[in-house]
């Protein structure tokens, strides 16, 4: 996440047996679903899993200078294992990500990522990224409603996306989420707020 929210949460670092657990207790595989894409094709919507660390690095190794710079705020070619750890070992409920995949087995390669992170008792910061060939086709939009409705089920109020104000698809996204929302903008980034308590 970027580090333009402030926290009240901090989060443990999960091993690999803790994060398989959590995956597990929290019944993570019974969400899987297809995806059909506003052009008809069809790809496969799930969580995040521990063993996701090397298709994750893959999925940001594909992904343009200007792509990564929209989600990280700089540039950042390489994410480094630790990084990519930290990004798959979840506890699903404080922390939760939904990934858009193709391929099965060992061909599967992740195309996108929704995320969000508790920030306080009622609020998380989103964010989101989707392989360049993959944008404009509402992986995204798609991702973002499921992603919203499992916040919303577990008590989450308020969902906060903050970007570079330049990032005209992420503020689409988040104007057409179906949620009332508001947004600030200082020093060239938009704070978005959606209030996910009532639909918009």
């Amino acid at each position: 996440m970027n580090s333009t929210v402030s926290t009240l949460y901090k989060p443990a670092e999960l091993d690999d047996s803790a994060a398989w657990s959590a995956y597990q207790r929290a019944e993570m595989a019974a969400i899987t679903q297809t995806l059909r894409l506003r052009d008809g094709e069809v790809v496969t919507m799930r969580a995040i899993r521990p063993d996701d660390a090397q298709r994750l690095q893959a999925f940001h190794a594909r992904l343009s200078s200007d792509t990564i710079v929209m989600r990280y705020f700089r540039a950042a070619p390489v994410l480094y294992e630790k990084d990519a750890r930290w990004l798959t070992h979840l506890d699903y409920d404080n922390r939760m990500a939904l990934v858009a995949t193709t391929g099965e087995g060992a061909d599967e390669r992740i195309i996108a990522v929704v995320r969000y992170e508790r920030v306080t008792a009622s609020e998380a910061e989103l964010a989101f990224v989707v392989e360049d060939r993959w944008q404009g086709r509402g992986i995204s939009t798609a991702l973002l409603a499921r992603l919203l409705a499992y916040a919303k089920a577990r008590g989450f109020e308020t969902m906060v996306a903050v970007t570079l104000a330049t990032n005209v698809r992420m503020r689409a996204v988040m104007v057409h989420a179906g949620y009332p929302v508001t947004s600030h903008y200082a020093d060239g980034c938009l704070t978005l707020t959606l209030d996910i308590r009532r639909a918009g």
